[in-house]
């Protein structure tokens, strides 16, 4: 087995580090990416599992199909002539963190609409990544050092708490929608309703079968939902466009299967774009957003383990049970052995090639 792919193997199967813990406040209960038990993660994950599949999503696809919208109109008014020039990066982020918003709250941030970070949510966040980048080479201070910039900043985490009075809003919705409360409604079959968000889904499920899935349950899963994806989202959507843009060849032939889709597809008659389904039929769409997330993965700091019971060989160096290994995302997907002697280069075509050589680049794909 490759020394990579053993590793890989250890992030799937072992428990994480305790690096992990500095993405969860002192005294408040782990999510679901800062669960260490992996036991504990699966069952967690078995919960939602049913609200990520692909049919699912596309029941609530048309709220991303509405800030889509939005977003093309704004970037319309924006580049018109006579207008000064604006940041895409940042038009791109906004786009992003609404686009999950909608998705999973039924409500869009605003940051398009107001061309700014609506409650300071995204500045935030991405300091809160700063924080746990530093701290959390030296996790065993996160408790105390996290109290101090709590007593120093009382007004720092305002982008957060907007975050969670959105979900509150969005789940007080709910259940006026769904009625007064949840004995009432519990045996009533509200299947044929239109799903509208990730909250309405999830709160169909509560209703359902409250002992399994709690009020509680749907927060706990809907927050992390924005907070962990729009930024990896982000990142990646603008390294899209970045390595679209330096590659003019590879922008050519993506606009020519789209433009082919388009033509043999009647997109107004659907009243929507391409839908999830549709855009995995296309083979080139789909390399070039691999080929993005090997370049450039959204996460850039390593995925550390703790090696089990027994010890660990991996690269002909042995090392003891409780050892903390990991790989960096950067570093193995421009592994040469497996995906190339051009592995640096943006080539979305290495992920057309024959069968074998893709599986073992899926194989070894960590992001």
């Amino acid at each position: 087995m490759h020394s990579g792919t053993l590793v890989w193997s250890i992030v799937l199967d072992d428990p994480k580090a305790q690096w992990y813990h500095v993405f969860t406040a002192p005294g408040e209960p782990d999510n679901i990416f800062t669960i260490r038990d992996n036991k504990q993660h699966l069952e967690r994950r078995r919960q939602v599992n049913e609200f990520y599949t692909t049919g699912a999503i596309n029941k609530i696809a048309y709220r991303v199909d509405d800030v889509s919208r939005l977003f093309l109109d704004r970037l319309a008014q924006m580049s018109a002539a006579g207008n000064p020039p604006f940041d895409m990066c940042q038009m791109m982020r906004f786009y992003a963190y609404d686009a999950l918003a909608n998705l999973t709250f039924g409500q869009a941030f605003g940051f398009m609409e107001n061309n700014s970070d609506v409650h300071g949510l995204m500045e935030t966040l991405a300091a809160f990544l700063r924080y746990a980048q530093i701290v959390g080479g030296f996790v065993e201070w996160h408790p105390l050092i996290i109290r101090l910039l709590q007593a120093l900043t009382p007004g720092g985490n305002k982008g957060l708490l907007h975050l969670k009075s959105i979900g509150e809003k969005a789940m007080e919705r709910m259940d006026t929608d769904l009625g007064p409360s949840t004995s009432e409604k519990a045996g009533l079959d509200i299947s044929h309703q239109k799903p509208h968000s990730f909250v309405s889904v999830m709160q169909e499920r509560h209703l359902r079968d409250p002992s399994t899935f709690s009020r509680d349950d749907v927060v706990y899963h809907i927050l992390p939902n924005v907070a962990a994806g729009a930024d990896t989202t982000s990142s990646s959507l603008n390294a899209a466009v970045y390595y679209l843009w330096r590659n003019p060849r590879v922008l050519a032939r993506l606009r020519n299967e789209l433009d082919e889709w388009a033509a043999a597809t009647d997109t107004r008659a659907a009243g929507r774009g391409i839908s999830l389904t549709q855009a995995q039929g296309l083979p080139y769409l789909q390399a070039v957003l691999k080929e993005t997330m090997r370049i450039f993965p959204g996460v850039g700091n390593n995925i550390m383990r703790v090696v089990p019971e027994g010890g660990l060989t991996i690269a002909d160096r042995f090392f003891p049970a409780g050892t903390v290994v990991g790989m960096n995302v950067y570093v193995a997907h421009a592994n040469q052995d497996v995906f190339g002697p051009d592995a640096k280069e943006f080539r979305p075509e290495r992920w057309l090639g024959d069968q074998e050589t893709v599986t073992q680049m899926d194989q070894y794909f960590l992001f």
